[in-house]
């Protein structure tokens, strides 16, 4: 399994790598892009930095997973570029931000993406800045004007001047072709020039070395980071599913994606079919809980984890974890989620309040099906009082809900009652009640989620059913 140091750092033109080293020890990656905070996320780190990031050649690192690193336990910091602006608009959320640059986002002195955008070389030429970002030409011009170079009125004219020139173009040689300096004697001019060259400061790397030295100090020491923070609402099934292509998946040589897990799973059909009934019963029940302020006993958590982890023969060691791209506190948060949706329907309607007669239901569903009660296993009849307890409960989620057997259903109703072997034992209204009953969880169940304006995304929910199941690794291993 490929190795991972407990801090990654996103790093381009503010520093170079091999300075950066001197000062932290991390796994150093390229500047930070959309996704790749989500596919380190079950490398096994522990404090993101992040730095540099691009945003033109490619899509910027996204708040929402910047915000999920953090509600996985994961410290993440900003500063000198784009974690410098990442931290200002995140604070509220967890995210800490250090350095100048930041403060002044943070105290509104500044707003403007472009503050911090330059052009730079590729990873081969060690990203080398090619243009100079405004935050640097403002902190100098600053403390020209402190050292009574500059007036205030000129510096103001300046930063304007360097504010209306496109990000590429900025630089102390344009500056010195604004008119508030051509107008200056050539005396005057020369010295202005000589001092731009000799005193310009590199504030995004003095940044970007001031957070890299921080945290190589408090990396000696606890770093408690404060959960009292805000946390953004659940993504819109949209996102949920840009998000699942995201994730990464460690492997031996190589990180694979969740893009890449759902084009495996898609080569089995039967599996694909079977999760998507499964996973659309589990949504309805747990809409059903919800609705009802039904809530799952926390202290069952530990004991059902072990008996999940028992039946699944799954070793829950960081290996795993990685390979399921998993930390261990997304899988809890997981489980927690997904085991509440088995401890319902195990306990069964009647636990709630509900009249309901398990064994009578049995019964009738063997007699339906023309089954002998007698040649059943104890194992598929757990089975099928689990499959009852589901559906009564989506019947009791439609029924709450004003979901009726309309036009549609009667058709196919009809269908499976020509499929269906009438049962002797059976009063005929009792078959077509249960009939009726079976064949509208089988509708409600096919329509899905989505089409009774349930916000649900059959990608991300398959993901975390093959994550904690383990079955993630297996197929991505199979590939």
């Amino acid at each position: 399994m490929q190795s991972f140091l407990p801090i990654a750092v996103f790093l381009g033109p503010s520093l170079k790598i091999d300075e950066a080293r001197k000062i932290l020890e991390a796994d150093y990656y390229p500047p930070v892009s959309k996704g790749d905070i989500y596919r380190i996320l079950a490398s096994g780190v522990e404090t993101i930095i992040l730095i540099d990031g691009v945003f033109h050649r490619e899509r910027p690192v996204w708040q929402r997973e910047i915000c999920d690193a953090i509600n996985a336990g994961i410290k993440v910091y900003g500063a000198s570029g784009v974690g410098a602006l990442r931290a200002a608009e995140l604070q509220a959320f967890g995210m800490k931000g250090c350095g100048q640059i930041f403060e002044w986002y943070r105290d509104g002195i500044i707003d403007g993406d472009d503050e911090i955008w330059l052009t730079y070389g590729d990873e081969s030429n060690n990203f080398c800045p090619l243009s100079e970002p405004l935050v640097n030409i403002r902190y100098s011009l600053l403390n020209a004007v402190k050292n009574c170079c500059l007036t205030r009125e000129q510096a103001a004219e300046l930063i304007r001047f360097a504010k209306q020139l496109y990000y590429p173009d900025r630089s102390y040689q344009h500056l010195l072709k604004s008119p508030v300096l051509q107008q200056l004697s050539p005396l005057a001019l020369a010295d202005m020039e000589t001092y731009l060259m000799t005193q310009k400061v590199d504030l995004k790397k003095l940044d970007a070395i001031q957070v890299l030295t921080w945290q190589a100090e408090v990396s000696q020491k606890q770093d408690i980071v404060s959960s009292k923070f805000n946390k953004l609402e659940l993504p819109v099934p949209e996102l949920l599913s840009k998000i699942v292509e995201m994730i990464g998946f460690i492997r031996s040589d190589n990180i694979c994606t969740g893009r890449e897990l759902l084009l495996a799973v898609k080569q089995d059909v039967n599996l694909l079919k079977k999760m998507q009934i499964n996973l659309s019963k589990q949504c309805f029940i747990r809409e059903w809980a919800q609705q009802n302020s039904i809530f799952y006993p926390e202290e069952n958590l530990e004991s059902d984890i072990a008996d999940w982890e028992k039946v699944h023969g799954i070793v829950c060691d960081l290996k795993w974890l990685q390979s399921n791209g998993l930390t261990l506190c997304s899988y809890r948060e997981l489980m927690r989620d997904r085991l509440a949706i088995d401890w319902i329907a195990n306990q069964g309607p009647k636990y709630f309040g509900f009249k309901w007669n398990l064994d009578r239901s049995v019964q009738e569903e063997l007699q339906i099906t023309d089954s002998n009660f007698h040649s059943i296993s104890e194992a598929e009849l757990t089975v099928l009082r689990y499959k009852l307890s589901q559906r009564y409960f989506i019947l009791e989620w439609a029924k709450q809900n004003s979901v009726s057997p309309g036009e549609t259903l009667k058709s196919y109703l009809a269908k499976k009652e020509q499929e269906s072997i009438f049962a002797n034992s059976l009063n005929l209204d009792v078959y077509r009640l249960l009939l009726k009953d079976i064949a509208f969880e089988e509708w409600i169940v096919k329509q899905g989620p989505s089409y009774f304006g349930i916000p649900w995304s059959f990608p991300s929910d398959l993901c975390r059913e093959l994550q904690i199941t383990g079955k993630a690794a297996d197929l991505l291993n199979n590939k």
